[in-house]
């Protein structure tokens, strides 16, 4: 065997060992779980109040849950235990449009301030199996990066609904991008769109992550990565989002839910 291929070799087998490592340093894998099924949903059928979530919609099966990584960074979570991105009833219309949802919901982040965060600057993203550290699914609502906003905008004349690869990477990773119009986003689950290009890729969806945010033109914008071993890209496609929301500029504090102990 030749060196460079030798080390080639070697190289895509530490990388993958990495990989594995930093997949599996998740801490409590069903922490989000534990805390909609124990905590939010009883305590909203109970006493009327989703504490220590920010909002349980039995009807519609999903919770809002204000996360502490980051002032302004709120999850939306089914009420229904499902695994995630790679789950099947996802691309069945077994299951709620929870894109839908999240965006119905994403004024979220401005409760408490006195200048709501403009529709442009939010997004939702939800992380492949890899990129992820909880195995219930959850939709992270928050704003972008400035140079993530700046970039969209730079390339939105050359969007279309074909899916296309990106010519610059965004943080050092590959992403294919689409738009979704507006007046399909009800008709259409960005996921079952998704799953249909992982398959046309011959891929599968644990591998995919995936953004949505308004574009510039009045539709909305979507964005995929993949897991790529030589990119060290676990697909993680929250690492497109800010959760200080400095497109605000410097946005006052919102008010902190603690999320109690789970039990």
């Amino acid at each position: 065997m030749k060196r460079g291929t030798v080390f080639k070799t070697v190289g895509g087998l530490l990388c993958v060992v990495a990989l594995a490592g930093a997949w599996n340093w998740r801490g409590n894998p069903d922490a989000l779980w534990q805390i909609v099924s124990r905590q939010c949903v009883p305590d909203q059928n109970e006493h009327h109040n989703p504490s220590p979530c920010l909002k349980v919609d039995p009807a519609k099966g999903f919770a809002l849950l204000k996360d502490l990584n980051g002032p302004y960074q709120d999850l939306l979570i089914p009420t229904d235990k499902i695994t995630g991105i790679e789950d099947i009833a996802l691309t069945r219309n077994l299951l709620p449009h929870y894109f839908a949802q999240a965006w119905k919901n994403h004024d979220v982040l401005s409760a408490g301030l006195q200048t709501p965060i403009a529709d442009r600057f939010v997004s939702l993203a939800i992380n492949s199996r890899y990129g992820r550290s909880q195995n219930q699914l959850h939709i992270h609502i928050a704003c972008l990066r400035p140079d993530v906003f700046n970039a969209l905008n730079e390339r939105a004349a050359t969007l279309n609904e074909q899916w296309q690869t990106l010519p610059v990477k965004l943080l050092g990773h590959t992403y294919s991008a689409r738009t979704l119009s507006a007046a399909d986003f009800d008709l259409r689950d960005p996921l079952a769109i998704l799953n249909e290009y992982a398959q046309a890729q011959g891929g599968a969806m644990a591998s995919y992550s995936l953004l949505l945010t308004p574009g510039a033109n009045g539709n909305f914008v979507l964005l995929t990565t993949r897991l790529t071993l030589k990119e060290w890209n676990l697909a993680s496609a929250e690492e497109l989002q800010d959760h200080q929301c400095n497109l605000m500029g410097k946005p006052p504090q919102r008010p902190v839910l603690a999320v109690n102990d789970i039990r």
